[in-house]
């Protein structure tokens, strides 16, 4: 009998290992975690990047968490030129293993590639495809490793191959370079974006990222030299590797603000410091909602200035900059960012005691605090900034004029911020030329999202309609939404008008397609009258594919689903055969 029921549990064993999807039988095959490091030492941070690789040493890889480095070195005379470790120079790729040796470097180098441009998004496309090819796993983590300069990028290589200049990656670099890592992934995104640079937690690097990854992780200020503490980072990932990347986020976020703020030596003390987590998906609604808040910002007062000047003016003064050297009203360093959330908080207390009738500006205040709440999964500051920083910054520069009659020192905008994603779609950078001229916006332009599917999503063969939605938004109103497959003609959307914020919706006719990758195109016309065509914003795009359908001719074939029916009632019958059994021998 002990027979009998040991085949039977064979048999039910071998069966549930069949309910088990080929997909699925190649998952569990993988590791947890890729944890990826672009290191662009190649520059004054050469010995802090030596200095990490050693933290990330002290966990090391394991079966379950690669940890895979791409570093370039620095190869000057300057006197913070480190010559440890070899003082070899060029870009090389390392597995990093474990040791206990807290100034060599031991892991075993994969690839020397000579010297690169770690500026050159290419370069950043190679790496992580190379580390998602050789080491797959079911989770991805990229953090790019360097100076960081917000919305003007990361990633300064101070020797650049054939050229005397030095280089980075800025914002249309790296958004480039995420979308064709997120395509050659196919339609997932990065776990975890993080960076290890300063001043990088500013809406317009969140933007640039939000269709690539899920989650990032910032900071708003300045970093301290010894950046992020990898091995009290990467020690509890190894130790718990089916952490998601919403756990691993927050993680950082803590292991990062405590290690400056637990009055030990390594690293030392900080105050100005802060980390956030960020939900990447919740990026549209915070961001149609400052699209109404500039547009109030830079709304007309009953003298035909802008009706909120003094309160902009005063609000930007009071809330907290990330600016290292910041003196009142002074930027001194060049990197005018402030925290969003405080220069709310500043504002609407202002308004409220000019204005405490008007509804709008103080419910807009309200809104966008709000959409960063929900955009926020995590966000520490050393305890001094407790009540001011909320880690989230925007770019605010002063003029080079007076403003309001005050002299100050400038802090010059700089035309280059019109090229980046954010100020070209939406209606920041509107305001900020409209506070700086003292001339109100009557009529801005409309603004258009894509808010699903994701970016480079799949449509099954046998789908015949694929569905595209988003919204549109114009204080004034939208006179026309249109959309364009592969660069066609312009296809309007029926019945997409009114003032406000308007959903629209575009069903694909999938069966006109061919299999392989698709461009979708929308964009939103306003109008200045009945008559006057108005303005038209600059097109969101969508990438999608369509599957190729199976080959014809094979004959019949059993949907996978169907054996695992049958199977599982073959369990069943032969579990009650068995019991019968059972219970037929035990009453003899």
């Amino acid at each position: 009998m002990r027979a009998f029921s040991t085949v039977i549990i064979l048999m039910t064993l071998m069966a549930a290992l069949s309910f088990v999807s080929p997909s699925d039988a190649e998952e569990d095959d993988l590791a947890s975690w890729t944890f990826m490091v672009y290191l662009a030492a190649d520059n004054n941070l050469e010995s802090a990047g030596i200095e990490d690789v050693n933290e990330m040493e002290r966990v090391g890889s394991t079966s379950e968490v690669d940890i895979i480095v791409q570093m370039d070195r620095w190869e000057t005379e300057d006197s913070s030129d480190d010559t440890t470790n070899g003082d070899w120079t060029g870009c090389r790729r390392f597995r990093v293993e474990k040791d206990t040796d807290t100034q060599i470097m031991g892991s075993p180098m994969l690839e020397d590639l000579g010297e690169v441009n770690m500026g050159d998004p290419q370069v950043l496309i190679d790496f992580v495809i190379w580390s998602m090819d050789n080491f797959p796993a079911r989770n991805y983590a990229l953090v790019l490793w360097d100076h960081g300069g917000g919305w003007r990028g990361i990633c300064w290589d101070e020797t650049v191959p054939d050229s005397d200049a030095h280089d980075h990656l800025d914002l249309v670099e790296i958004g480039y370079a995420l979308e064709q890592i997120y395509m050659a992934r196919g339609s997932q995104r990065i776990e975890l974006i993080g960076f290890d640079a300063c001043l990088m937690a500013g809406i317009e690097v969140l933007y640039e990222i939000k269709d690539y990854g899920s989650v990032s992780v910032a900071s708003g200020f300045n970093e301290p030299g010894d950046g992020w503490p990898y091995y009290e980072v990467l020690g509890p990932l190894v130790d718990k590797p089916s952490m998601d990347e919403r756990e691993f986020g927050s993680l950082i976020v803590d292991m990062y603000v405590r290690s400056y703020t637990d009055r030990e030596d390594d690293p030392s003390d900080a105050v100005r410091i802060s980390m956030t987590a960020f939900d990447l998906r919740k990026m549209n609604p915070l961001v149609l909602t400052m699209d109404k808040f500039s547009e109030e910002l830079a709304s007309p007062g009953p003298a035909g200035s802008l009706r909120y000047l003094t309160q902009i003016y005063l609000a930007r003064k009071n809330s907290n900059s990330y600016d290292t050297v910041p003196v009142l009203i002074y930027d001194l360093t060049g990197y005018p960012l402030y925290d969003i959330y405080d220069f709310t908080y500043e504002l609407e207390r202002l308004v409220q005691d000019a204005f405490p009738r008007n509804s709008r500006i103080l419910g807009l205040c309200k809104e966008v605090r709000a959409a960063i709440d929900d955009l926020i999964i995590v966000g520490k500051v050393a305890p001094y900034y407790q009540d001011e920083v909320w880690g989230l910054s925007m770019y605010f520069p002063n003029k080079e004029e007076k403003l309001l009659q005050v002299r100050q020192l400038p802090t010059e905008y700089n035309v280059a911020y019109e090229e980046i994603s954010y100020s070209r779609h939406h209606l920041w950078n509107e305001f900020l030329h409209a506070f700086y001229g003292i001339d109100p916006i009557t009529d801005s332009l409309p603004v258009i999202t894509i808010s699903g599917p994701d970016f480079n999503h799949t449509f099954e063969h046998f789908e015949t309609s694929g569905r595209i939605w988003g919204e549109a938004y114009d204080r004034e109103g939208i006179r026309k939404v249109e959309v364009r497959i592969d660069d066609g003609e312009w296809m309007e959307l029926p019945g997409i008008t009114g003032q406000g914020l308007i959903g629209w919706v575009y069903n694909i006719d999938l069966a006109s397609l061919e299999w392989g990758t698709h461009t979708i195109e929308v964009r939103a016309h306003d109008t200045l009258g009945e008559t006057a065509p108005g303005h038209v914003t600059e097109p969101k795009r969508l990438v999608f594919s369509k599957e190729e359908a199976p080959p014809q001719g094979r004959g019949f074939e059993f949907p996978f689903w169907v054996l695992n029916v049958l199977l599982m009632i073959f369990v069943a019958l032969g579990s009650l055969f068995g019991l019968i059994l059972l219970k037929g021998r035990d009453r003899t």
